[in-house]
């Protein structure tokens, strides 16, 4: 059974394919920005599933479907976050234990990932191929992959699912480390019945009752957002309400709020004090001979027992006892 991925689309002339048997291919993306890693396993005849390793900021896609082939994919974020533009001016966030069902229709421009890293699995199905596959293995399927990909992608925009124990539970199986290697014959079949668990457990949810998300954001709404972000870790000596960072970007504080958390993956007052803290983490490391209090200052903490604290919140340990601990592991 042979991979056949650049039969169904073209993926562009930023992959570059480093590995390629059978039933696996190893690709590479470059970017200015990082570089990124996707492995993709044929597990049966029109299914492959594709593990991604991503540490970049932001990669152009060039993914096309070839020939009006109908695809189903249900990607799952195990890790960090992916945003994409899912139509002209519209975006989509996926985040941390979060599964979008997509048929990669639009599935061309620039993909972020806000917190410069990504690791998640993909489910790629070539929906006829992989109809008839089951077909003839259980003897007619009780699911029809074409139904469910009509189902679940009815506006042109992925369908994204936040929060479903039960999907939880069957795509952590996907990341099983003792498996092996999928390409294997009996890590082969597990792969298969978990894509068969997964259809079935999508074709017996409805809508309705598959909590949903709409993670959608318009492009003037990233922007702010984006900027935000670099107005805060940009200048740490100034502090912000949120109410003052609302005026200045004309945002509403509570779309502000919602928008960062879903692509930075907190709250804009955590997310500062963290990003203070791991600065200041590294600067403890950096130079020794540092005092602790100017640290403290540069990272915009003027009060000592305030920058102690709130050391202590992030990393569990005082400044002094992180160097400490630090430099006797080296």
């Amino acid at each position: 059974m042979d991979l056949n991925v650049n039969d169904i689309a073209s993926l562009g002339s930023n992959v570059k394919t480093m590995i390629k048997s059978e039933n696996c291919s190893v690709l590479m993306l470059n970017d200015a920005t990082g570089e990124g890693v996707m492995t993709i396993y044929s597990v049966m005849t029109g299914v492959m599933i594709c593990f991604s390793d991503m540490h970049m900021e932001k990669c152009a896609s060039e993914f096309e479907l070839k020939n009006d082939k109908k695809v189903f994919c249900i990607d799952h974020c195990r890790e960090g976050r992916i945003e994409m533009e899912v139509q002209p001016g519209v975006f989509s966030v996926m985040q941390e234990n979060e599964l979008r069902l997509d048929n990669r229709e639009n599935h061309k421009g620039k993909t972020y990932y806000p917190l410069k890293h990504y690791h998640g699995v993909s489910v790629f199905m070539e929906i006829e191929e992989v109809q008839q596959a089951l077909d003839e293995m259980f003897h007619g399927f009780s699911v029809s992959v074409d139904e469910l990909r009509s189902r679940y992608c009815t506006q042109d925009k992925p369908y994204v699912i936040r929060g479903d124990e039960g999907l939880s539970q069957i795509l952590s199986g996907f990341y099983q480390k003792n498996m092996g290697r999928p390409e294997l014959t009996e890590a082969k079949e597990y792969y298969q019945i978990k894509v068969v668990e997964l259809l079935l457990y999508l074709k017996m949810i409805t809508v309705e009752s598959s909590k949903e998300v709409s993670p959608y954001y318009y492009k003037t709404q990233m922007e702010k957002i984006k900027a935000i972000h670099a107005q805060i870790t940009g200048d740490l000596q100034k502090r912000f309400t949120i109410e003052e960072l609302a005026a200045m970007y004309e945002i509403s504080p509570t779309t502000m709020k919602n928008c960062f958390k879903d692509v930075y993956g907190d709250s804009i007052y955590s997310y500062q004090k963290r990003y203070r803290i791991n600065l200041a983490a590294n600067m403890l490391l950096q130079d020794k001979n540092r005092e602790i209090q100017e640290i403290a200052i540069s990272v915009g903490y003027e009060n000592p027992g305030k920058f102690s604290a709130a050391f202590r919140s992030v990393m569990g340990v005082s400044p002094a006892e992180y160097r400490i601990r630090k430099e006797g592991i080296r």
